[in-house]
């Protein structure tokens, strides 16, 4: 292809931030487009078998373009489908889930429910995680590059962060320690506002100075919970610096310590909660063995509708989190382990723990390392939430090999505006596998950034 501009419609989007079209039969990747532009575009770099592109202009806009409402859109990096209306947003979504589970899991046809929508399309993350620069500058880098868009506001954050990042700005300008990345973060109250904890992760050692200048600004904004500094080998805590949680089930509340992992959107995790339980269809016989359990999240829904659970997660402060939560509920069902997963399930197994159905929720990597070990548990079923649909369809395609079969691929829209999307799936053990694995599937793994990967080809079963 020449440096010259060129002129194509953009046919879908992709897993990344960039719409698809083609040239020359030729795949093209270009940021900043919705289904249906037809744009002139500039290619950057010319592969063997894709291409990416600079968009130049937009000549017919598609019908599921859309202004972006944020000021900082485009220059922001943080939310690459703004442009794009909210409903094709869900419906490339599930799209992408139902390709990659065909390409990569090897199923003719996925069984994948309607994508159940965000409850809050904006304003739906309780934390978000920001950079800094000299003096008090606080923002988020622009796509690609590591140049800080400063922001005042954040549409997709919670409808304090006007006030959070004022108060974020003033703290940064009192301090000596050098704070390179901060956390915004707030939890949900059973009365009234809950008060935001601000989290600074620093460069190089804490400054003694600091001690007092902490402890007054947090007397002195009351709005605030409290501060957390940390770096290598150290970690400083004012104030009350956990925050608590509406699981939505139950009059359950979760308590957890700053750090500890917590799904971004808060009423999206209560939807998330309300599928697990849904589709596991859990008996009050079960005994659940539960991988990269965190702080409890689903553990404490399940406790009432188990008969035994035992989590497992190599974050020792998140099961010191669940194993609190336990007690002060009265679940004396529940029993968490530290441990890595991987060496976790080796003890178990050892042990001869057996379980009736395994729920687990990796990492974005999914569970490669320990996919093949989940069938000596004896279970039943599998539920396996996922944020990521490459690794998800990966780990199923081996799952299947071992007589786990899909039936239900429930998506959840917790991260709007971004290509992100979460998928719960149950797999039940079958005498065989009968999902028929596609002449050629591939496995194939895109860049989270760009929509690119490599694939190998997968040879019918």
């Amino acid at each position: 292809m020449s440096a010259q501009s060129h002129r194509l419609t953009i046919e879908r989007l992709s897993y990344g931030p960039a719409g698809i079209g083609r040239l020359d039969g030729k795949v093209v990747f270009v940021p900043g487009t919705a289904p249906g532009d037809r744009v002139e575009v500039a290619i950057e770099e010319d592969k063997k078998t894709y291409a990416v592109a600079r968009l130049l202009a937009v000549h017919q806009p598609s019908a599921q373009r859309r202004q972006p409402p944020c000021p900082y859109v485009p220059r922001c990096g943080g939310c690459p489908w703004q442009h794009i209306d909210y409903a094709e947003q869900l419906r490339a979504k599930q799209a992408l889930v139902e390709e990659h589970l065909r390409r990569i899991g090897g199923l003719s046809a996925p069984p994948v429910l309607p994508i159940i929508p965000s409850p809050r399309e904006w304003h739906y993350r309780h934390r978000i995680r920001l950079r800094t620069a000299p003096p008090a500058r606080l923002g988020f880098y622009q796509a690609r590059s590591h140049d800080l868009v400063e922001i005042e506001s954040c549409l997709i954050a919670g409808e304090t962060s006007p006030q959070q990042l004022r108060t974020a700005r003033q703290w940064l300008a009192g301090l000596q320690t050098v704070v390179r990345r901060l956390e915004l973060l707030s939890g949900e109250a059973r009365t009234g506002p809950s008060p935001s904890v601000l989290v600074g992760n620093a460069e190089g050692p804490f400054q003694a100075a600091d001690t007092e200048t902490c402890e007054r600004f947090v007397d002195d904004h009351p709005e605030l919970g409290g501060l957390v500094l940390f770096g290598r080998g150290w970690r400083r805590e004012w104030g009350e610096v956990g925050i608590s949680l509406d699981l939505g089930v139950d009059n359950l509340w979760l308590s957890v310590s700053s750090g500890v992992f917590t799904q971004v959107n808060l009423a999206g995790n209560r939807t998330l909660i309300e599928t697990v339980l849904r589709l596991g269809d859990f008996s009050p016989r079960d005994r659940v063995v539960e991988l990269y359990c965190g702080a409890g999240n689903l553990s404490l829904p399940l406790a009432s509708r188990v008969g035994s659970l035992i989590g497992l997660d190599q974050d020792r402060l998140a099961v010191a989190n669940a194993r609190a939560n336990a007690a002060r509920l009265g679940f004396d069902t529940l029993r968490f382990v530290h441990a890595s997963v991987r060496r976790g399930i080796e003890a178990l197994l050892a042990s001869g723990q057996q379980a009736d159905v395994v729920v687990l929720d990796p990492a974005r990597a999914g569970a490669a390392d320990i996919i093949d070990r989940l069938p000596q548990f004896g279970a039943r079923k599998i539920v396996y939430v996922s944020c990521d649909p490459s690794t998800l369809a990966r780990d199923l395609r081996r799952l299947g090999q071992h007589g786990y079969r899909p039936v239900s691929l429930q998506p959840i829209d917790l991260f709007p505006h971004t290509y992100h999307v979460e998928t719960v799936a149950l797999a039940v053990l079958t005498r065989r596998y009968s999902a028929p694995m596609l002449p050629g599937a591939s496995d194939e793994f895109r860049c989270g950034r760009c929509g690119r990967g490599r694939s190998r080809r997968v040879s019918r079963r």
